[in-house]
């Protein structure tokens, strides 16, 4: 029971039960009180409705009735048209005081009159000497009605008593409609509100969701940092020991082993690139991936990663075309730039099977604008605006054989927007793909 107790305790604790709770008790408690609120309202102003009303009938007949106070008959007979003329009267009565006792003058129903003279409203109307109204239940109907006792008389003597019976059927059709209205307004807010706790309860699942995914996503790229930092001194001290066995291997047998050693080159350098792709998502996840601005020959680094990537081009029977143009020098980041053309142009080359790669460079809108233009197998559709995406590779039959992680062109954008530029892809799937980058002209802008 004890640790029950504490679960509940910890339960209410949370900050996410006290919103719903609210929702769910507060908000439809106030809806309902304000309802009933209303509705006792109406019935108060119904009630001062019919007391006024019967107290103007009686103002607009006094002169009448008391001109013929002594001709009970002619006073029926006003009486009986009242009633007839107004389809909310169900009776009208006189009566007089004597001796204490209240005796019909005029009516226009005898029992009706009759019933009167026994009201009990007529004591507190002739006490207070002036108007009450009441909602009773008439027997005879078999529906509630409102008796209405006006005190009046000659000379302020209040010695008689106007006795009125009301139908409430409009009052009741009112009623009746302003508490459906009501109710369904009612029960109508309760459902929103319950749409609400049920997008609330939604949202901070998915936020509890988020949250443990952020904090998986966190340990994730701490494992990255650490596992990359740790792999790359043991890769340098392999590729230094393959570079001291190649040169204890007997010339002669060099050429019997070449395919094998240039395997283990491809090899080490696939994972040193590795290592460094995920070194590079370590330090721009975590904000620490630097630049270091200074002038720079656009064309010439661009002329340099060409020359680098020429053999690769050439091996695979493919032109790569470079059209410089004359522009100045801006301030950027010469080895990051170095490393974006690097994987674009690297990219084409890798992906283009049979024809060119075009790299032309020129200035648009104030930006050094770069293409890099290809005759490969082109990206499908779907996939263009996933390109840029962590991890994402194209799916496709004619890419499954080329290596690579996905990680290449997530951190080219990164760091063509970190020097202050814009990449984007056109894609002609199966003619070709134009890669474009801009970097800003200005030397004034920052990087």
């Amino acid at each position: 029971m004890p640790k029950l107790s504490e679960k509940f305790k910890n339960l209410f604790k949370s900050s996410v039960w006290i919103y719903p709770l609210i929702i769910i008790v507060a908000i439809p408690t106030l809806l309902i009180v304000n309802t009933f609120w209303n509705l006792r309202s109406f019935n108060r102003d119904v009630n001062f409705f019919i007391r006024h009303e019967a107290v103007s009938t009686l103002d607009s007949l006094k002169p009448f009735i008391l001109d013929k106070i002594d001709k009970p008959e002619e006073l029926n007979t006003i009486l009986t048209d009242v009633v007839r003329n107004n389809s909310d009267f169900i009776s009208a009565t006189i009566l007089e005081t004597l001796d204490g006792k209240r005796n019909p003058v005029a009516y226009s129903n005898l029992e009706e009159a009759n019933l009167a003279a026994n009201l009990g409203l007529n004591q507190l109307a002739t006490g207070f000497n002036q108007p009450f109204a009441g909602l009773t239940y008439d027997p005879n109907l078999r529906k509630n009605v409102w008796q209405v006792t006006v005190p009046f008389g000659k000379d302020k003597d209040n010695s008689h008593l106007f006795v009125v019976k009301l139908k409430t059927d409009t009052v009741d059709e009112v009623l009746n409609r302003t508490s459906r209205d009501s109710i369904i307004i009612l029960i109508v807010l309760v459902i929103v509100i319950l749409i609400l706790l049920a997008n609330h309860f939604l949202f901070y699942k998915r936020a509890i969701k988020a949250q443990e995914l952020a904090e998986i996503d966190k340990l994730k790229d701490e494992f990255i940092s650490i596992a990359s930092h740790e792999l790359r001194t043991p890769v340098t001290a392999l590729v230094g020991y393959l570079e001291l066995l190649k040169g204890k291997i007997p010339p002669n047998l060099i050429p019997t082993l070449q395919v094998e050693l240039d395997t283990l080159d491809m090899l080490t350098k696939d994972l040193g690139n590795l290592i460094n792709e995920l070194l590079d998502v370590s330090r721009i996840e975590q904000g620490r991936l630097q630049v270091k601005p200074e002038e720079t020959d656009i064309n010439e680094v661009a002329k340099k990663v060409i020359d680098s990537l020429m053999p690769q081009a050439s091996g695979k029977g493919l032109k790569l075309i470079f059209t410089p143009n004359e522009i100045p020098k801006i301030m950027t980041d010469p080895d990051r730039v170095r490393q974006v053309l690097v994987n674009l142009i690297g990219n084409s080359v890798k992906y283009t099977l049979k024809g060119e790669v075009k790299v032309a460079i020129g200035i648009k809108d104030k930006f050094v604008e770069i293409n890099i233009s290809d005759t490969g197998i082109g990206i499908p559709p779907e996939e263009l605006p996933k390109l840029f995406g962590k991890f994402h590779r194209v799916q496709d039959k004619q890419t499954q054989e080329v290596r690579g992680t996905g990680l290449g062109l997530w951190i080219t954008k990164q760091i063509v927007e970190l020097l202050g530029g814009k990449i984007y892809a056109q894609s002609i799937y199966g003619s070709g793909s134009t890669f474009t980058l801009t970097l800003p002209l200005n030397q004034n802008n920052k990087v």
